[in-house]
């Protein structure tokens, strides 16, 4: 039996969802293969939507890439609702993701500080 034309939308989504986050976060095909432990290939074909992606490996993958399980669903459509993606432009992904990986809370709060102070500024 064949998938149908949802089935494969889903997937298409879903790997897009997986190669923005992977983009964003800086991690090749081949590092994120070897953290879910798959070939780089495999991880291709998730992206492409050509293969399917347990469960399993969603949470790997979500974890890998240090971002929420759910944003790997956003965009995608069940029924008449469509599951919501954060409006956020890649770089506020990109900042996002880089503070995150800040280890000095005094440095992830003087950067707040600047963050929020120029943001005002453009008021």
């Amino acid at each position: 039996m064949g998938k149908s034309q949802a089935d494969k939308d889903v997937h298409v989504t879903m790997g897009n969802n997986i190669r923005r986050f992977r983009e964003i976060s800086g991690i090749s095909q081949k590092k994120l293969g070897a953290a879910i432990g798959v070939t780089f290939q495999q991880v291709q074909k998730y992206e492409s939507g050509k293969d399917r992606i347990s469960a399993s490996k969603l949470v790997e993958t979500a974890r890998a890439l240090g971002c929420d399980f759910n944003s790997l669903f956003a965009g995608i459509e069940i029924g008449d609702v469509t599951l919501a993606f954060p409006d956020h432009s890649t770089a506020a992904l990109k900042l996002a993701a880089n503070f995150d990986r800040i280890a000095s809370s005094e440095q992830r709060a003087a950067i707040a500080l600047l963050v929020a102070g120029l943001a005002t500024q453009e008021e």
